[in-house]
């Protein structure tokens, strides 16, 4: 009789064991993770069991820390130094601000400029040595024979010719004095434009360094559209509307 009782404590411990591994191993760690956010560890405790054999449940959800994802930082003009770079070397703003498609449109304007100034200048010269060569009473000059190819120069040079035709001669000066003139006028009017191109180049560099911070999203717009306007007492008649927009 107390062996069986012995025995059937035994099964009793036995079977309650069990029970505790079967209670223990039931307990688990769930992970529910978003591929696009980052974890928060959540531990909650089991209340049903107690004592050493409590477990835990670790649960893995959002939370509000996020990584800044193609973030730009935008890099600010520094307009004084810009306009000081293309004041000594032309073009060297344009470099400062990173506008480097605009080095050919800088110095092509120059070039024409430079080119225009070469042309007239030697034209001018040419034309105006011709003019003295034909008023002089030096035979040996000649030079207005570049230009001048037709008629005899017997007949309109005084230095060849005392009894030369004046009238003949007036005009040739006349037409000479004229090319004089208008390569003179072009030749000063492409350093005008030189000048003009120098400080424009210097605008343009100070300009663009101001807005390389300007904000360009898509919240600015800028439209222009046709519209009718009515003024009272007049026909209504058709204009351009120029419409600037924010949103917010």
């Amino acid at each position: 009789m107390l062996r069986s009782y012995y025995k059937i404590s035994f099964l009793l411990m036995l079977m309650q064991l069990c029970a505790l591994q079967v209670a223990v191993a039931q307990d688990t760690i769930s992970v529910n993770g978003n591929s696009e956010e980052s974890d928060t560890i959540i531990i909650r405790t089991q209340p049903r069991i107690r004592g050493r054999n409590a477990a835990t449940v670790i649960d893995i959800t959002n939370d509000s820390v996020q990584t800044p994802i193609n973030s730009i930082v935008k890099r600010k003009g520094d307009p004084m130094k810009a306009s000081m770079m293309s004041a000594v070397f032309p073009g060297g703003g344009q470099i400062y601000n990173r506008k480097y498609w605009k080095l050919p449109v800088v110095y092509g304007g120059f070039g024409a400029l430079f080119y225009m100034y070469k042309i007239n200048s030697d034209n001018y010269q040419m034309y105006y040595k011709g003019y003295v060569d034909l008023t002089d009473n030096i035979p040996e000059t000649n030079s207005y024979l570049k230009f001048i190819t037709m008629g005899d120069p017997f007949e309109y040079d005084r230095a060849l010719n005392p009894n030369y035709n004046k009238s003949l001669a007036k005009t040739y000066e006349e037409s000479i004095l004229r090319l004089v003139d208008y390569h003179k006028r072009y030749r000063d009017l492409s350093i005008i434009l030189a000048g003009a191109w120098y400080f424009l180049q210097i605008l343009d560099a100070n300009v663009d360094a101001s807005l390389l911070d300007y904000d360009v999203s898509d919240n600015l717009e800028l439209a222009l559209s046709p519209k009718m306007f009515n003024i009272p007492g007049a026909q209504p008649f058709a204009g351009l509307n120029l419409r600037f927009t924010i949103t917010f």
